[in-house]
């Protein structure tokens, strides 16, 4: 994955991406393992301190539309997106309510729903890619 972009976020910025994952999360009412070892896993990428994360987490009206509307780069936001949509798919199902968060938040960066698409499209195909490539070279993941 490339990290670059973190680098640019500010403080505010990455609590934005946190909250809007942690939103996404719970959506569909079912919190899978892969979902918190995402979570945990984009802390640490983020460099974030667990007690911010846990905070986070226990927030229980966070309001996705307008913490999106914090993010002013459209590099961050299409970045969002992105990492939105890993996120949305990393459990094998895609939940409506998961979609709807997908695209309310696009809408507020003003993302196109077609470049949406594109993204999502890449992500599922990037996740193909490297499933084949453990499969070739027999590597045992667990899932």
């Amino acid at each position: 994955m490339d990290d670059d972009y973190i680098k640019e976020l500010t403080e505010e910025e990455k609590r934005v991406f946190l909250s809007i994952f942690c939103k996404l999360v719970m959506a569909d009412k079912s919190v899978e393992k892969e979902e918190v070892n995402f979570l945990k896993l984009i802390a640490a990428r983020y460099d974030v301190d667990n007690s911010v994360m846990v905070e986070i987490i226990k927030a229980q009206n966070i309001d996705h539309i307008e913490l999106a509307k914090k993010i002013h780069s459209r590099q961050h936001a299409l970045e969002l997106i992105k990492e939105l949509c890993v996120l949305s798919n990393i459990d094998g199902d895609l939940h409506d309510n998961e979609l709807d968060i997908i695209i309310d938040v696009a809408r507020a960066l003003k993302i196109e729903p077609q470049k949406v698409l594109l993204i999502n499209r890449w992500v599922l195909d990037s996740a193909i890619v490297i499933k084949t490539g453990e499969q070739i070279l027999e590597r045992k993941h667990e899932h």
